[in-house]
């Protein structure tokens, strides 16, 4: 034999065996049967098996509506309310009661009966166990956070009285299958809780808004309809319902700088200056001008061509539209 051989055989007596493969994570399926193998053990000396595990998500009606009445159902307490249940099936809490009496199982599976305050209270030590070892066993799972802070509470008579005492919503089901010593005798326990609400977001810092400037620029974008108003007078319906296309009307006081700007509420905005721009006509807006001899009114004032399309009435405007 080598020598290396020799140092081989005994790294693999002493456990080191080269090239061993590394540990598998701890699943979320197999933390809870370690969970309540161990509980069982401690608590009751009670050997079992975990032959399965199920995990669902309902509302609580569709839950107990699927319930064996056969079930011992046990409140299960956080911070002083009731948040869910536990329930135990009669042939697990039967091997309870048998290693807690007897010491050891009966070889023959037990006959269904109704639970008993009896049984609620040989498997509480149970429960307060498991629910124990559950939290720190699920650590890094997906069932992180959904047992902390959980103890056994009373007995619940039946599904009905369940529904009527705990809230309603969406619930965690766990389900778990064991196999009780070495013959075909199967118990279940199942663990109902309210799913975790999802984390908040996080609050973001409202923006700070300079509410003039944004106002300001919301109004400076609004659409804003202005007249442009060169002369307005009055006349006689008569005189107005007799005017021809062509004719000349007296504009007494109207130049080029009196022009104003009209808001459609009948506001004057501004003074502007008639003109041209690029061919059409415009008004420049601009001081108004002081007042002189002949911007005043008088019957010799400048005239101005009617429109073709001036409509009669009995008051009329002269407007240049901008």
């Amino acid at each position: 034999m080598t020598d290396s051989s020799h140092i081989s055989i005994l790294r693999r007596m002493a456990g080191q065996a080269v090239g061993a493969a590394p540990a598998s994570p701890l699943t979320t399926s197999r933390a809870v049967k370690l969970a309540l193998v161990k509980a069982a053990t401690d608590a009751a000396g009670l050997v079992l098996r975990v032959a399965s595990t199920a995990d669902d998500v309902g509302r609580l009606d569709d839950l107990l509506g699927r319930l064996d009445p056969g079930l011992m159902l046990v409140g299960l307490d956080r911070q002083g309310a009731l948040a869910g249940f536990v329930s135990i099936d009669m042939q697990l809490r039967a091997a309870v009661v048998e290693m807690q009496t007897t010491g050891r199982l009966l070889d023959l599976a037990a006959d269904d009966r109704p639970a008993t305050g009896t049984d609620k209270a040989l498997c509480d030590p149970l429960l307060a166990a498991f629910l124990t070892a559950l939290p720190p066993a699920v650590t890094g799972t997906a069932y992180e956070g959904w047992v902390d802070d959980v103890t056994p509470g009373d007995r619940l008579a039946d599904s009905r009285l369940a529904g009527l005492l705990l809230a309603d919503g969406d619930y965690r089901v766990l389900r778990m299958t064991v196999e009780l010593g070495t013959g075909d005798r199967q118990g279940e326990v199942m663990l109902a809780l309210p799913t975790l609400a999802a984390p908040p977001a996080p609050e973001t810092a409202a923006p700070v808004v300079d509410w003039d400037t944004a106002f300001a620029t919301a109004v400076q974008d609004a659409p804003a309809s202005l007249t442009a108003r060169l002369h307005r007078f009055k006349m006689p319906l008569g005189q107005a319902q007799s005017l021809q296309v062509g004719q000349v009307v007296p504009l007494p006081g109207c130049t080029v700088n009196s022009v104003r700007l009209i808001a459609p509420d009948g506001r004057s905005v501004a003074q502007a200056k008639l003109g041209q721009l690029a061919g059409h006509r415009a008004v420049r807006i601009e001081l108004a001008p002081s007042a002189e001899m002949h911007d005043l009114v008088n019957d010799g004032g400048s005239d101005m061509a009617l429109p073709h399309d001036l409509s009669a009435g009995s008051e009329m405007d002269i407007m240049a539209d901008v």
